[in-house]
């Protein structure tokens, strides 16, 4: 990951459920815990995707078969989470399967409007409580032979947690977990990142010219971006606008220039003959003309100059 990314990792959304548990969140620790399987699934069953009825996969629009979210899921959570949502040790079944757990998921995270088991009416129902003691709060006799089931959170999200840490363990060596690392831009560590390193952008033809100066300047700023093709340094940069060009004659002879635009851009033009601008409007400040034979000194004063 690159510095100013503090993305979350599969690991950090484990924590985190811990974390909403000790503090009592119920709701987003059950929110998070839900997702969990998804992410596993899709992990350990890349195979199973959605099918036409010929038996060929669904393709997405980027022509790739569509994962089949739910049937990861449940089969995930049959086959890697089962043991330790048991009651006890003994049991041989647990007390929620993949199945029921899917189910949980849609119910409580699309409102009881995604997902019926296939089902014309779904006959489970689920009752959610806290501070039961046991994995499953007891229920009424009339209640369990109606399929209903009740679900202490905090047991259900911490046996799925230790189910995911368990099943990390296991795989994290061969699977690739950073595939469903969650992107987040730390925008202070970021800022600063720009502040103490800015990017310089090199405009030359000559790439062994080029790399030379490179490498003079690595000790001001380790981000530096050497183009040959104004068009092409201005589609690479998009709005990400340098703290300083460093255009060498030749190039100014190009069209559409992006060091122009705006008229206040910081550039350093080396040119070879005395008195040439290249035609790049003055802006008190922003344009500094370095003739040749060049002294590395000379122009490094210039760049911080410009970054002070």
């Amino acid at each position: 990951m690159s510095q100013g990314d503090n993305s979350f990792t599969f690991l950090d959304r484990v924590k985190e459920v811990e974390l909403n548990i000790d503090d009592g969140r119920w709701q987003s620790a059950l929110a998070l815990t839900l997702t969990i399987p998804d992410i596993c699934g899709g992990i350990a069953f890349p195979e199973i995707v959605k099918r036409h009825r010929d038996g060929s996969p669904l393709l997405d629009k980027q022509k790739k078969p569509t994962r089949d979210v739910g049937g990861q899921y449940v089969l995930w959570v049959d086959e890697y989470a089962s043991d330790f949502l048991k009651i006890s040790p003994e049991d041989t079944e647990p007390y929620i399967c993949g199945e029921r757990c899917w189910q949980l998921r849609c119910e409580y995270l699309h409102q009881n409007k995604g997902f019926l088991n296939d089902e014309k009416e779904s006959t489970i129902r689920f009752h959610l409580g806290v501070n039961c003691g046991t994995s499953v709060c007891q229920l009424d006799e009339d209640q369990t032979q109606n399929g209903d089931i009740r679900i202490d959170i905090e047991q259900f999200c911490r046996r799925m947690c230790q189910a995911a840490t368990s099943y990390y363990n296991e795989t994290h060596k061969e699977k690739d977990f950073s595939l469903y690392h969650t992107p987040v831009l730390d925008f202070i560590q970021a800022k600063r990142i720009a502040k103490t390193n800015p990017l310089i952008v090199i405009m030359c033809d000559n790439f062994a010219y080029a790399g030379g100066l490179e490498a003079a300047l690595k000790d001001i700023s380790e981000r530096i971006l050497i183009f040959s093709d104004p068009e092409k340094a201005k589609k690479a940069l998009g709005k990400e606008k340098p703290a300083v060009w460093i255009v060498t004659e030749a190039l100014t002879r190009q069209p559409n220039q992006p060091w122009r635009v705006g008229m206040d851009n910081p550039v350093i033009l080396l040119a070879k003959e005395p008195g040439y601008d290249g035609q790049i409007k003055k802006s008190e400040g922003k344009l500094k003309v370095i003739t040749f034979p060049l002294m590395i000194e000379k122009l490094k004063e210039a760049v911080n100059f410009y970054l002070s």
